[in-house]
């Protein structure tokens, strides 16, 4: 008689079979590497508890991106090894505690690849390792919005309390900068010790929108000094002059500078002239509009060149501030919602050029 098969020879021979169409359900694009690793009908697979199948996966799909040809080792940790070993095998290390009991709050479909590196990276610091042990569910969508927090925001209440709108996150995180903007860095905990009480949505939208008021009322914002490569237009007959020679409508602006509300300066030496409009709210003073001769469009290197030196002299870029305070409290509340999101998929557009509104 000849000598048994080892286990990766009977898989090597039977691994190439099509996945069964339950399989191909709940796993995905993992499928083929799971019906390898446990040929149809893949009875051992299915039967193991939600959190050793997300395991599988994971570790099937970091072999696949090595090379690395270990099915029979995955299969006997999966199987076989103890919840923190199986932890060590997808972590590299010994990771925070909870994974294999948070994998088996991931549902029964598993993930993609970039879904599940995602998990990975956020178990890594143990920060965020206990905000999602407080998770009683976890899916893909909910891992990404907390990944669009800032480490300072990723709390168990604040993350419990957030909707489901990316849009939404997107907003609250520009308000706990712009806070921290209003208010000095040193107001962080403070802050964030109050927002960390929010009993809902609700009040923690509306908590962020009040932060971007500041704390005294009536204090004057100095305009920037942006140096001699900029020529500020400080009276009525010089902005008529720059109105005429750029052909361009800044002269409706007047009342506005006048009020002290906006100022206009002027870049000359570089090839293409610019002309561009500073206005001031609550978190100083942002760029609102900055255009050539002709209103024509400032090319992208010659834009960020400006904004990197107005962002030197404190000059800020996005939107006003009264805009993100409405719109935070309209995506939490029925009664006045949905909020209007405007259109920021491009890094011009979430500059809002051309709000001159504070």
């Amino acid at each position: 008689m000849g000598k048994p098969m080892l286990p990766e020879t009977l898989r090597a021979l039977v691994g190439h079979a099509a996945p069964s169409p339950l399989l191909t359900h709940l796993a995905g694009e993992h499928a083929p590497r799971i019906a390898a690793a446990w040929p149809a009908p893949h009875v051992d697979f299915l039967a193991l508890p939600a959190a050793r199948r997300h395991a599988a996966a994971m570790l099937l799909e970091r072999n696949a991106a090595r090379e690395q040809s270990g099915v029979d080792h995955v299969v006997r940790v999966i199987e076989r090894a103890r919840d923190f070993e199986v932890a060590i095998e997808i972590m590299g290390y010994d990771p925070p505690a909870g994974l294999m009991k948070a994998l088996g709050r991931c549902g029964e479909t598993l993930w993609t690849a970039q879904e599940y590196g995602l998990l990975r990276r956020m178990f890594s610091a143990e920060s965020n390792a206990r905000v999602l042990r407080h998770m009683r569910d976890l899916r893909p969508e909910a891992i990404a919005r907390i990944d669009l927090l800032p480490d300072a925001l990723r709390t168990a209440n604040i993350v419990a309390r957030l909707p489901d709108s990316t849009a939404a996150i997107e907003d609250f995180v520009s308000a706990w900068h712009l806070a921290l903007r209003i208010h000095g860095a040193g107001e962080a905990p403070r802050l964030l010790a109050r927002w960390d009480r929010a009993e809902t949505a609700l009040k923690l939208f509306d908590m962020a929108a009040e932060a971007l008021y500041p704390s005294a009322f009536g204090r004057v914002i100095a305009r920037p000094d942006l140096g001699p490569a900029f020529t500020r237009v400080d009276d009525r007959k010089s902005l008529e002059a720059v109105a005429l020679e750029f052909k361009n409508c800044l002269r409706n602006y007047a009342s506005a500078q006048a009020m002290g509300r906006l100022c206009v300066f002027v870049q000359r030496a570089v090839d293409e002239p610019i002309v561009f409009a500073l206005c001031v709210d609550a978190a100083g003073w942002r760029l609102a509009e900055a255009k050539l001769k002709g209103n024509d469009e400032v090319r992208d290197e010659a834009l960020k060149a400006l904004i990197a030196d107005l962002a030197a002299a404190g000059v800020r870029t996005g939107e006003a501030v009264d805009k993100l305070r409405t719109r935070l409290h309209e995506h939490v509340c029925s009664n006045c919602g949905p909020a209007y999101v405007p259109q920021r998929e491009t890094w011009r557009q979430r500059l809002s050029l051309g709000d001159y509104h504070d």
